[in-house]
């Protein structure tokens, strides 16, 4: 009967013909990185995930937890040059496209790669287990494919290219440290694997494995989890926040036209703006009263009431709306050394 898997030693010669920097894997590595910034740049998930499905720099990474697995110093030295290689063409690509993109902003899909969590982490490890698990195997299979897109070891590198264009130093320090997370736990992962699967045992058979590596990993899943915990608190902090908000605006304010809602996280100040139905001071008191039923007890609630628009004249009405876009224009950092002329409307209120 046929065996699917390739055999230990056969294994280790297959990391080594594959941890080769050859033109051809550093032209696919140079197109992944370039569709992969098109669609951060677009805010296309789509594209995103095909330019997972072409990269090359998985491989690198799993030779990396086999080397260390297998005490192969000749190994790990080829799979870390391959690696770092890659990971430079990456970044100059990424950081020449930011550079000459004439979409400057952030989309989406860039903000989510720089706030890295625990989640981060569980998604890096159990990917890197299947990755292992998926190399070893004969016959061709979607678990690899499947784990590149999982891990989405590319879009975080994109992130980086696009903090160097724009000097964006939070963004930075985010996307690179997911990247180190995935990096990191694919590569424990792998060496958990490889030692799990009796790999590594077979190939030493006559050596003596070094505890030291065990440590050395050890400490540093430790060192790269802790950060990405408090991460993740400050995240479910937001999210409950955020859906407090949410209902509170929902639930209490349903009789009114809320024309303006925003947070101030330093201060804890939620400020709300409404017209429509006046809200007295005992509906006030019962509103303040509710906060903590929203999660959102060491909330201070502003509630700014605008007269009904629909109630005042031309004038009056015109006299509002230039208080409240001017009061906007403050808060904006755009236009905050800007002057906002009602008068230069496109359009006249008129009685």
């Amino acid at each position: 009967m046929m065996d699917h898997h390739y055999s230990p030693s056969e294994f280790k010669d297959k990391m080594y013909a594959d941890l080769k920097v050859t033109p051809s894997d550093s032209v696919i590595l140079m197109c992944s990185i370039f569709i992969a910034s098109i669609g951060l740049n677009m805010n296309s998930i789509p594209i995103i995930i095909g330019a997972m499905l072409v990269s090359p720099l998985m491989t690198p990474i799993l030779g990396v937890g086999f080397a260390l697995s297998v005490s192969d110093l000749t190994l790990l030295k080829r799979a870390t040059k391959l690696l770092i290689v890659q990971v430079s063409v990456s970044l100059i690509v990424a950081t020449l496209y930011f550079s000459i993109s004439p979409i400057t902003y952030a989309s989406n899909e860039i903000i989510a790669r720089t706030s890295p969590t625990i989640w981060d982490v569980v998604i890096a490890f159990a990917g890197g287990t299947a990755g292992i698990i998926g190399a070893r195997k004969k016959v061709s299979n979607n678990i690899v494919p499947g784990v590149a897109i999982a891990t989405a070891l590319m879009p975080p590198l994109c992130t980086v290219g696009y903090s160097i264009a724009t000097m964006n130093l939070d963004y930075f320090l985010g996307s690179s440290y997911l990247f180190v997370i995935n990096c990191g736990f694919i590569t424990i992962a792998t060496f958990i694997g490889i030692r799990f699967m009796g790999i590594a045992s077979a190939v030493n058979a006559n050596k003596r494995q070094n505890p030291r590596i065990n440590i050395a990993l050890a400490v540093l899943s430790i060192l790269i989890t802790i950060p990405s915990i408090f991460s993740a608190v400050t995240l479910v902090q937001e999210s409950v926040i955020s859906t407090g908000i949410t209902s509170l605006i929902d639930e209490q304010f349903a009789e009114n036209v809320v024309i303006d809602q925003s947070y101030d996280e330093q201060k804890e100040q939620l400020t709300v703006t409404v017209t429509g139905k006046r809200l007295s001071q005992e509906e006030v008191t019962a509103i303040e009263s509710s906060l903590p039923d929203y999660g959102l007890a060491d909330t201070d609630l502003v509630i700014n009431q605008v007269p009904d628009i629909n109630a005042l004249t031309g004038e009056q009405a015109a006299a509002v709306l230039n208080r409240y876009l001017e009061e906007r224009l403050r808060q904006s950092s755009w236009f905050s050394n800007r002057s906002f002329n009602l008068d230069e409307l496109p359009f006249q209120l008129k009685d």
